[in-house]
């Protein structure tokens, strides 16, 4: 039997170990955020649950060299995601985040953990937007260049994701998201390091 549960957890898991090896390496400094909680009580005082006191902003916030980063990142079991999996509080703060022309911000994918890809925010807000209006179009970002056409779709397949966007596994970093960033925003030239 296949066993789903905590994934999302795992994918956590893998993203934080590349942080840590970004941070050793000098590169990044990318944390995660936690969400406060609140205890509750029982009418003897042990805690029984815990609520949220407020929504989180996104999953990591960082730099790399002098750039501001910041990033969501959600789990699929299968091919596609759907575009609301990233909640208005979320998108509101990577809107903003996003509007000081040096700062970074995406969603890293894991489609079952097999594979991952990063969509720059701009890319997702003009999919999310053209779900809305039920228009398709064609989204060109810079520094990035990379032309894309969001399709006005609730969800976006795996296979429709330009493969530079791919996050590639193995080596020092596990998952080196931080590569994909680089080659995208022409961090350092654009080059791997």
């Amino acid at each position: 039997m296949t066993r789903y549960a905590n994934r999302g957890m795992t994918f956590e898991g893998l993203i934080e170990f590349s942080n840590r090896q970004c941070c050793q390496s000098g590169e990044a400094i990318v944390e995660k955020q936690h969400t406060l909680c609140k205890p509750l009580r029982n009418a003897q005082g042990k805690i029984v649950s815990a609520k949220y006191e407020e929504k989180a902003t996104v999953d990591f916030v960082g730099r790399i060299g002098s750039r501001p980063i910041a990033f969501e990142a959600k789990h699929c079991s299968t091919d596609k995601i759907d575009i609301k999996r990233v909640e208005e509080h979320q998108c509101a703060f990577l809107r903003n985040w996003t509007e000081e022309t040096a700062a970074i911000g995406f969603v890293i994918i894991s489609f079952n953990l097999q594979s991952f890809y990063i969509v720059p925010w701009q890319y997702w807000e003009a999919a999310k937007e053209a779900k809305k209006t039920k228009q398709k179009s064609v989204v060109v970002f810079s520094p990035i260049g990379t032309a894309w056409q969001v399709t006005g779709k609730a969800s976006i397949k795996k296979d429709e994701l330009p493969p530079e966007w791919e996050v590639k596994t193995g080596g020092k970093y596990g998952l080196d998201w931080i590569g994909t960033v680089k080659r995208l925003w022409l961090i350092n030239g654009g080059r791997e390091q």
